[in-house]
C-alpha cells in the first residue's frame, strides 16, 4: 500500500505504467519497452494549479523534465504540468 501523495502547485505526480512482456513469433520473450520516445505513466496526484489532469488517468509525458523519487518502495516521478504532452484513453 502505498502512502498518501499530495502535489503541491503546478505539479503532477505519476509512477511510470509497466510496459508488457512482448514474445516474439520465434519464442524469445523481450521484457520491458523497445520503443523509441516517451514511455506512458499513471497520474497518482495533480497539484491544485492544474484542473484538467485527475488522478488514475494514463498520460505521456517528457521523462527528461521529471525528478524521480520512492515511496513505500514505488518508483514515482514529479514533473510540472506543462511536460504532459498527451492524455490516453480520452472519454
Amino acid at each position: 500500500m502505498m502512502s498518501k501523495i499530495l502535489a503541491l502547485n503546478n505539479f503532477v505526480v505519476v509512477k511510470e505504467v509497466a510496459a508488457p512482456d512482448t514474445e516474439l513469433a520465434s519464442g524469445i520473450i523481450l521484457t520491458g519497452d523497445i520503443t523509441t520516445g516517451n514511455k506512458p505513466g499513471e497520474v497518482v496526484s495533480v497539484g491544485g494549479g492544474c484542473d484538467f489532469i485527475v488522478p488514475g488517468i494514463k498520460v505521456i509525458l517528457d521523462w527528461t523534465k521529471a525528478m524521480p523519487f520512492e515511496s513505500d518502495g514505488v518508483k514515482l516521478a514529479v514533473v510540472h504540468y506543462e511536460h504532459v504532452k498527451v492524455i490516453l484513453d480520452v472519454d
